[in-house]
């Protein structure tokens, strides 16, 4: 009963921390079901692989890590919560086996963020942290965004082969080999992003061995791509703007999202400023190739998602209270805006499965 369900985190200023809606194939619209009060505030959630949990962050009064049951229905039930060990926990999953809860905090009380993996046991019950990390490396050349290491994401490889956490201020990609029992990580590769550029979140190819990274200070995202021996390699850099496109002092324009299309023939990322979500055709290859952009109908948007079947985008514009539902042409890549919905800071977007 879960399959058309979306969950969706809720930033602050709202009744709840976690709405959950239904996507609407026919009608193309969300309908909220269930708003969640066990948090008042959500920054990221992921669904556990086997479908029965729901990882969350939150900084309602305790900053935290949680774990909620996913109810036959597809209702939630809080079960249990860790400190974040930070000030800003910016994104959670849970790994390959499921047995461990990866969280990293963009900043702690103004000094650098870290890394840090969570036990979770067979109940769902989170665990005492197991592994706690801070990079120390140098950061990049932006004083105000770039002052100490600032992480924002924490996600595996398809092939579950290394941890990838972006860090936005040391301008790298740190890749990381998890021992699952121990809930232990060990730097295998840094990888170089450009001077500036603020390496945000990450998206992968559904088939092919590419990465995307979309750069949050730049307005750029870059490909990288490996082979079976693991060495990595990094292709062209394209925008995430207009051409010609000349942003304003007072407002630039910074990245946030990344997906790729299910049938791997397209690639989108969000514009907070610009308030359009890009798209770029992926060639046989992975290779991405700007088409364009499309307004996100509201301001600022954070977080995007695609339904599994590639039929829906659904964008949450934190600033004007909204998510905005696109439909996908499956042989272009084309958005087309359909309905919107009101609802508190949308944040965060995912389904089961």
């Amino acid at each position: 009963m879960t399959e058309n369900l979306v969950y969706i985190a809720n930033g602050g200023g709202g009744p709840c921390g976690i709405t959950i809606a239904e996507l609407d194939y026919e009608n193309a619209t969300l309908k909220i079901v269930q708003q969640v009060d066990a948090i008042k505030e959500c920054h990221y959630l992921n669904p556990h692989p086997n479908g029965r949990l729901l990882l969350a962050t939150t900084m309602d009064g305790a900053i935290e890590v949680v774990s909620f049951g996913i109810e036959p229905n597809g209702s939630l039930r809080k079960l249990s919560s860790q400190p974040a060990g930070g000030t800003s926990p910016a994104y959670v999953c849970a790994d390959a086996s499921g047995k461990n809860a990866l969280l990293v905090n963009y900043v702690n009380a103004g000094a650098r963020g870290n890394i840090r993996v969570y036990p979770i046991d067979s109940d769902g019950a989170l665990g005492a942290q197991s592994e706690h990390i801070e990079i120390d490396d140098s950061t990049g050349p932006n004083p105000d965004r770039q002052d100490v290491s600032h992480p924002h994401m924490i996600v595996m490889t398809p092939d579950g082969r290394h941890v990838v956490v972006p860090d936005l201020a040391t301008d790298k990609v740190y890749l990381y080999t998890l021992d699952a029992e121990r809930g232990n990580l060990s730097l295998a590769h840094a990888l170089e992003a450009p001077a500036g550029a603020g390496p945000r979140h990450v998206a992968f190819h559904p088939v092919l061995p590419r990465m995307y990274l979309i750069n949050e200070l730049g307005s750029t995202l870059a490909t990288y791509s490996w082979d079976d021996a693991d060495n990595w390699t990094r292709g062209p850099i394209l925008p995430t703007l207009p051409y010609g496109h000349m942003q304003p002092a007072g407002r630039p324009n910074t990245t946030a999202d990344v997906h790729a299309h299910p049938n791997g023939k397209f690639l989108y990322g969000s514009n907070r400023g610009h308030d359009s979500i890009v798209t770029y055709a992926l060639d046989e290859a992975g290779m991405p190739r700007y088409t364009g952009n499309e307004s996100t109908r509201g301001a600022w948007p954070r977080a995007f998602m695609i339904d599994r079947s590639g039929q829906f985008l659904v964008v949450g514009n934190r600033h004007t209270d909204n998510a905005s539902v696109f439909s996908i042409d499956a042989d272009t890549g084309q958005l087309t805006f359909r309905n919107s919905v009101a609802m508190s800071q949308p944040i965060a977007f995912k389904m089961i499965g």
